[in-house]
């Protein structure tokens, strides 16, 4: 639904509740609070922390896990090691010191989990604009009457039937590619929940740790952004946006495994044994290479059957990837990132190719930095040629001009600082610099899980804008930018990288439907898949120019 800014009725202040049963809380939803805290216009308010009258007898069933899976998570815990853990409990007065905090008893219903009326009383003197539920709660009844916009919930994992288990833990029994993740929001009892934001993040394989780890730490963005939302379009247009209905039914149409047992995931877990062993096995005789792989043809013409590019495979000592094709007075020249193994750090090269249309090697080295560089992105803008490559490590977005072409580069400016981006694609539209990039709003984040958008007047300079959809995309699986955006048949596409299940995994084409300074939209169209030849398993760039098309394929090839 599209909300008219001309008509937006900004709030003066959000005030922010926690409906919790630990004081003791997860560092990502210390983080979340921290961050909601510092934010203009808001205040996180209250804690309400609940505990039950008599805890119903599904809940204690379901704190005790099978055998199985409980050596499992111990076993994954103590083996793989996540850098920055989701789940390290903090006590939330170190966070927000001086916090109110009401203690109630929860009285546990079969329709849902209700509070004494002398606490309801209690809490709606506090004026909560939305509270934040982070527990096992099922409120129900006239708690929701204490918060004008609803109670916000966190949906981890994407189950449709009932299943016992941590988040994540499906998702990589069923080798599935994405682990799925929500923001929801009820005004009243009963309600079907209303979707705030949705997010697919890839599946790490084998540790349910490692996986929920990084799913979490993207979420806790989630609510701050909706509630900067609230506060700039306030709640009558808030929940015009989101109150939607009309929602297509869902099916399940897999196994019922409604209450698992240590024999039923016995089965799963060997399954995923006998995958990560073949995996394993694999990797002793093969190893996996970027390389290129190029097109001629007909001037602006596509190529579509992938069997025909010819392959330029680097030494084994390196990869090639990221292919940008810029074509001078009929000269083509590849720029790409280059990383040798025993370095690993990419530099950029440029691969020139001659009358003949063949390529001339080794590649050129013209750009390297103290930190890694990929992705060189190319623009043309007033005669000179510009390059912002991926330099994520630097914490900026670093432009570059040709000064000799196609060997010499000089710095010209950082477009943004201080700012954690890969990927970044620029598009001149409709007098418009529009500014693409994977980012992520906290560090622990993943960072190919969503794609942001700014724009401005002109190239060269900081004064970027973001948009107010942002992030316009929140999904592995076409986030991640893949190339210049280019017209085809009077339709503009954004190459995307699909990431699910493994990095690199396809390519997506989205067609970009609505593009302003309110709104974006776009649609998936047209894929390529890694299946045309058995030696190669991923692919990950689309660019072309002229009569030249590059992509890049992951190869596998034999150690000897």
């Amino acid at each position: 639904m599209h909300i008219d800014l001309r008509r937006q009725s900004a709030m003066n202040k959000i005030k922010v509740g926690v409906l919790v049963d630990d004081i003791a809380l997860p560092a990502w939803v210390n983080h979340m609070l921290g961050q909601i805290a510092t934010e203009e216009g808001m205040e996180v308010a209250l804690v309400v922390k609940y505990a039950y009258k008599q805890r119903p007898e599904k809940k204690i069933a379901a704190q005790a896990a099978p055998w199985l899976l409980s050596l499992w998570m111990a076993l994954d815990k103590r083996l793989v090691k996540v850098g920055h853990d989701a789940f390290r409990t903090e006590p939330l007065v170190s966070t927000l010191p001086g916090i109110p905090t009401l203690n109630v008893e929860v009285e546990s219903r079969e329709c849902g989990d209700h509070l004494d009326a002398r606490d309801l009383a209690n809490i709606a003197a506090y004026g909560i604009t939305v509270f934040l539920r982070l527990g096992s709660l099922r409120p129900c009844g006239e708690i929701f009457d204490t918060a004008s916009c609803g109670i916000w919930s966190y949906r981890h994992g994407d189950e449709v039937v009932e299943r016992d288990g941590p988040v994540g833990v499906w998702d990589i029994l069923l080798d599935r590619a994405t682990t799925a993740s929500a923001l929801q929001f009820q005004t009243r009892a009963g309600e079907r929940p209303h979707t705030l934001q949705r997010s697919w993040s890839m599946t790490y394989p084998v540790s349910i740790h490692r996986n929920r780890s990084h799913c979490y730490w993207k979420t806790l963005s989630f609510a701050p952004r909706r509630l900067r939302e609230l506060r700039q379009i306030g709640e009558e247009n808030f929940r015009l946006k989101y109150t939607k209905v009309g929602t297509p039914p869902a099916f399940y149409s897999g196994e019922k495994i409604a209450e698992p047992t240590s024999g039923s995931y016995g089965k799963f877990i060997g399954q995923l044994l006998a995958r990560t062993v073949a995996k394993k096995a694999g990797g002793l005789r093969k190893f996996e290479q970027w390389m290129l792989l190029y097109h001629f043809g007909e001037n602006g013409h596509l190529p579509d059957r992938l069997f025909e590019f010819k392959q330029l495979v680097p030494p084994k000592d390196r990869f090639w990837a990221d292919p940008f094709v810029v074509e001078r007075h009929g000269e083509y020249a590849v720029f790409l990132e280059e990383l040798e193994y025993s370095k690993n750090r990419g530099h950029l090269s440029v691969i020139r190719f001659d009358a003949n249309d063949q390529p001339i090697l080794p590649p050129v080295k013209i750009l390297e930095r103290p930190y890694h560089l990929s992705y060189p992105f190319m623009l043309e803008e007033g005669g000179e040629l510009y390059m912002i490559p991926e330099t994520n490590e630097s914490k900026a977005i670093e432009i570059y001009r040709c000064t000799r072409f196609p060997d010499q580069w000089e710095h010209v400016m950082n477009l943004m600082d201080d700012v954690m981006a890969v990927d970044t694609t620029i598009w001149r539209h409709d007098g418009k610099y529009w500014l693409f990039a994977c980012m992520r709003e906290n560090e622990h984040a993943p960072l190919s899980d969503e794609l942001f958008l700014f724009w401005s007047d002109s190239l060269l300079t900081q004064d970027w804008r973001p948009h107010p959809c942002n992030p316009i995309v929140s999904d592995i699986r076409t986030a991640r930018p893949a190339g210049n955006i280019f017209e085809h048949q009077g339709q503009w596409y954004r190459p995307a990288q699909d990431c699910s299940g493994k990095y690199g995994r396809a390519l997506s084409f989205q067609r970009i439907d609505v593009i302003d300074e309110t709104t974006y939209k776009e649609t998936p169209a047209s894929r390529i898949e890694a299946n045309w030849d058995a030696s190669i398993d991923r692919v990950h760039t689309f660019n072309r120019a002229g009569r030249l098309t590059l992509i890049d394929g992951m190869k596998t090839r034999g150690k000897l």
